[in-house]
Protein backbone atom coordinates (compact mmCIF):
# COMPACT_ATOMS: atom_id res chain seq x y z
CA UNK A 1 0.00 0.00 0.00
CA UNK A 2 1.28 3.40 -1.18
CA UNK A 3 1.55 6.70 1.43
CA UNK A 4 1.69 9.58 1.13
CA UNK A 5 4.38 12.02 2.70
CA UNK A 6 3.18 15.51 2.96
CA UNK A 7 7.03 16.78 2.63
CA UNK A 8 6.88 15.66 -1.18
CA UNK A 9 7.94 12.10 -1.45
CA UNK A 10 6.10 9.26 -0.90
CA UNK A 11 6.35 5.91 1.10
CA UNK A 12 6.57 2.43 -0.32
CA UNK A 13 4.25 2.13 -3.39
CA UNK A 14 1.88 -1.01 -4.22
CA UNK A 15 2.92 -4.82 -4.29
CA UNK A 16 3.49 -6.05 -8.03
CA UNK A 17 0.59 -6.46 -9.91
CA UNK A 18 -0.43 -9.89 -10.29
CA UNK A 19 -1.06 -9.75 -13.84
CA UNK A 20 2.46 -8.34 -14.55
CA UNK A 21 2.46 -5.69 -16.92
CA UNK A 22 -1.20 -4.40 -16.48
CA UNK A 23 -1.62 -0.81 -14.69
CA UNK A 24 -2.32 -0.78 -10.62
CA UNK A 25 -6.36 -0.64 -9.81
CA UNK A 26 -7.17 3.13 -8.97
CA UNK A 27 -10.29 3.69 -7.10
CA UNK A 28 -12.84 5.92 -9.27
CA UNK A 29 -13.10 9.49 -8.38
CA UNK A 30 -15.49 10.74 -6.55
CA UNK A 31 -19.30 11.74 -7.83
CA UNK A 32 -18.93 15.42 -9.56
CA UNK A 33 -15.28 15.00 -10.05
CA UNK A 34 -12.79 15.10 -13.15
CA UNK A 35 -9.42 13.03 -13.41
CA UNK A 36 -6.31 14.30 -14.75
CA UNK A 37 -3.56 12.06 -15.25
CA UNK A 38 0.65 13.47 -15.27
CA UNK A 39 1.98 10.92 -17.51
CA UNK A 40 4.87 10.40 -19.66
CA UNK A 41 7.62 11.59 -17.49
CA UNK A 42 10.99 12.25 -18.83
CA UNK A 43 12.42 11.03 -16.35
CA UNK A 44 10.45 12.21 -13.89
CA UNK A 45 7.38 14.64 -13.04
CA UNK A 46 9.50 17.42 -14.10
CA UNK A 47 8.96 16.92 -17.63
CA UNK A 48 5.61 15.38 -17.92
CA UNK A 49 2.18 15.59 -19.73
CA UNK A 50 -0.83 15.98 -17.83
CA UNK A 51 -3.89 14.58 -19.52
CA UNK A 52 -7.65 15.18 -18.99
CA UNK A 53 -11.16 13.85 -20.30
CA UNK A 54 -11.33 12.64 -23.67
CA UNK A 55 -7.38 11.97 -23.93
CA UNK A 56 -6.70 15.80 -24.36
CA UNK A 57 -3.60 17.28 -23.19
CA UNK A 58 -4.22 20.22 -20.66
CA UNK A 59 -0.70 20.96 -19.66
CA UNK A 60 2.71 20.31 -20.13
CA UNK A 61 5.73 19.82 -17.71
CA UNK A 62 9.17 21.58 -19.15
CA UNK A 63 12.56 21.33 -17.57
CA UNK A 64 14.88 21.82 -20.23
CA UNK A 65 17.96 20.27 -19.40
CA UNK A 66 20.47 23.00 -20.69
CA UNK A 67 18.35 25.32 -17.93
CA UNK A 68 17.50 22.77 -15.12
CA UNK A 69 17.02 25.30 -12.25
CA UNK A 70 13.56 26.40 -14.41
CA UNK A 71 10.30 24.50 -14.92
CA UNK A 72 8.09 26.07 -17.12
CA UNK A 73 4.23 24.92 -16.79
CA UNK A 74 2.30 25.36 -20.29
CA UNK A 75 -1.17 25.06 -21.03
CA UNK A 76 -3.00 23.11 -23.95
CA UNK A 77 -1.64 26.36 -26.41
CA UNK A 78 1.86 25.51 -25.58
CA UNK A 79 1.44 29.21 -23.55
CA UNK A 80 4.20 29.57 -20.55
CA UNK A 81 1.46 29.79 -17.43
CA UNK A 82 3.66 28.48 -14.67
CA UNK A 83 7.53 28.78 -13.78
CA UNK A 84 9.25 27.29 -10.74
CA UNK A 85 12.84 28.51 -10.07
CA UNK A 86 14.50 25.57 -8.67
CA UNK A 87 16.92 27.26 -6.04
CA UNK A 88 18.32 26.80 -2.30
CA UNK A 89 14.70 28.37 -1.39
CA UNK A 90 12.53 27.40 -4.36
CA UNK A 91 10.36 30.12 -6.20
CA UNK A 92 6.84 29.56 -8.25
CA UNK A 93 5.04 31.68 -10.50
CA UNK A 94 1.60 31.26 -11.86
CA UNK A 95 0.69 33.74 -14.48
CA UNK A 96 -2.90 35.51 -13.30
CA UNK A 97 -3.27 33.97 -9.65
CA UNK A 98 -0.24 33.86 -7.52
CA UNK A 99 3.39 36.38 -8.14
CA UNK A 100 6.49 34.94 -7.94
CA UNK A 101 7.07 34.13 -4.07
CA UNK A 102 8.95 30.92 -2.10
CA UNK A 103 7.00 27.94 -2.38
CA UNK A 104 7.43 27.49 1.52
CA UNK A 105 4.95 30.14 1.93
CA UNK A 106 2.42 29.18 -0.79
CA UNK A 107 2.53 26.11 0.29
CA UNK A 108 3.29 26.39 3.97
CA UNK A 109 4.05 23.47 6.22
CA UNK A 110 1.72 23.30 9.54
CA UNK A 111 3.54 23.59 13.04
CA UNK A 112 3.09 19.74 13.06
CA UNK A 113 3.77 19.19 9.59
CA UNK A 114 1.04 16.72 8.93
CA UNK A 115 -0.83 19.51 6.40
CA UNK A 116 -0.09 22.23 4.22
CA UNK A 117 -1.83 25.52 3.26
CA UNK A 118 -2.35 27.24 0.05
CA UNK A 119 -3.74 30.12 -0.77
CA UNK A 120 -5.53 31.54 -4.13
CA UNK A 121 -7.07 34.51 -4.74
CA UNK A 122 -7.46 35.35 -1.19
CA UNK A 123 -9.00 31.80 -0.30
CA UNK A 124 -7.19 29.13 2.01
CA UNK A 125 -7.39 25.84 1.17
CA UNK A 126 -5.85 22.90 2.82
CA UNK A 127 -3.74 19.95 1.56
CA UNK A 128 -3.69 16.70 4.01
CA UNK A 129 -2.24 13.12 3.58
CA UNK A 130 -4.66 10.26 3.95
CA UNK A 131 -4.18 7.12 3.18
CA UNK A 132 -2.74 6.64 -0.37
CA UNK A 133 -3.83 10.33 -1.13
CA UNK A 134 -2.80 14.10 -0.58
CA UNK A 135 -6.42 15.39 -0.31
CA UNK A 136 -7.06 19.22 -1.01
CA UNK A 137 -9.94 20.41 0.69
CA UNK A 138 -11.67 23.94 1.25
CA UNK A 139 -11.07 25.58 4.56
CA UNK A 140 -12.98 27.27 7.36
CA UNK A 141 -16.35 25.69 9.34
CA UNK A 142 -16.93 22.94 6.97
CA UNK A 143 -14.66 22.16 5.07
CA UNK A 144 -14.91 20.24 1.33
CA UNK A 145 -13.40 17.92 -0.79
CA UNK A 146 -11.94 19.64 -3.67
CA UNK A 147 -9.34 17.33 -4.92
CA UNK A 148 -6.82 14.85 -4.47
CA UNK A 149 -3.39 13.14 -5.76
CA UNK A 150 -2.51 9.75 -5.82
CA UNK A 151 0.55 7.98 -7.02
CA UNK A 152 0.97 5.29 -9.08
CA UNK A 153 3.44 3.31 -11.25
CA UNK A 154 4.62 5.76 -13.91
CA UNK A 155 1.39 8.09 -13.67
CA UNK A 156 0.08 10.99 -11.05
CA UNK A 157 -3.75 10.97 -10.70
CA UNK A 158 -5.40 14.25 -10.11
CA UNK A 159 -8.97 14.15 -9.44
CA UNK A 160 -11.05 17.82 -8.78
CA UNK A 161 -14.63 18.39 -7.57
CA UNK A 162 -16.25 19.75 -10.64
CA UNK A 163 -16.65 22.78 -8.07
CA UNK A 164 -12.84 23.64 -7.91
CA UNK A 165 -12.90 23.67 -11.53
CA UNK A 166 -15.36 26.81 -11.56
CA UNK A 167 -13.51 28.35 -8.79
CA UNK A 168 -10.44 28.33 -11.21
CA UNK A 169 -7.72 26.05 -9.33
CA UNK A 170 -7.08 23.55 -11.88
CA UNK A 171 -3.63 25.64 -12.67
CA UNK A 172 -3.10 25.62 -8.68
CA UNK A 173 -3.19 22.10 -8.47
CA UNK A 174 -1.28 20.88 -10.91
CA UNK A 175 1.34 23.05 -10.04
CA UNK A 176 0.89 22.00 -6.36
CA UNK A 177 1.25 18.78 -7.43
CA UNK A 178 4.26 18.87 -9.24
CA UNK A 179 5.92 20.39 -6.55
CA UNK A 180 4.50 17.96 -3.78
CA UNK A 181 5.89 15.46 -6.42
CA UNK A 182 9.06 16.82 -7.09
CA UNK A 183 11.23 14.96 -5.11
CA UNK A 184 12.94 18.13 -4.19
CA UNK A 185 13.22 20.17 -0.64
CA UNK A 186 9.75 23.02 -1.16
CA UNK A 187 10.75 24.21 2.26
Amino acid sequence: MAYNNIYGGWGQGPSPSVFGALPYPTPPAPANFVTFYLTSFNPSVLNCTVIGPQQMTYFTIVTDPQMPTYTVIKDAKSRNIGLMEWQASPLVELRGVLTKQKVKHWLKLSHDQASRTMDVRGTRYLWTPQEQYINLYSSGSSPRLFGRVCRGQGTITVDIASEAMQLGLLDTMITATVLLQSGRNID
